[in-house]
């Protein structure tokens, strides 16, 4: 299947990212890589993540500091 590139549109990622996982309520720091089409959403500056889970059925990746949520990077972030 040959992969469709979107403009993009920084509300319209945060509004998929909103949708496919739950995001806190704290301040968060957002970083697109256009090359790799993913985008990262670090919830915490103060803890650097020690293991990863992912979710690769919804194209998410969950980083954790212990059992603390500390980002999130979505695959594919133009094409959800």
């Amino acid at each position: 299947m040959a992969r469709k590139r979107i403009k993009i549109n920084p509300s319209a990622l945060l509004v998929s990212a909103a949708q496919r996982v739950e995001l806190p309520a704290l301040p968060i720091s957002i970083r697109y890589d256009a090359e790799a089409d993913t985008l990262y959403l670090k919830f915490r500056d103060d803890l650097s993540a020690n293991r990863t889970t992912d979710d690769l059925e919804k194209g998410l990746i969950y980083d954790y500091h212990n059992r603390t949520l500390v980002g999130v990077e979505l695959l594919a972030a133009s094409h959800q």
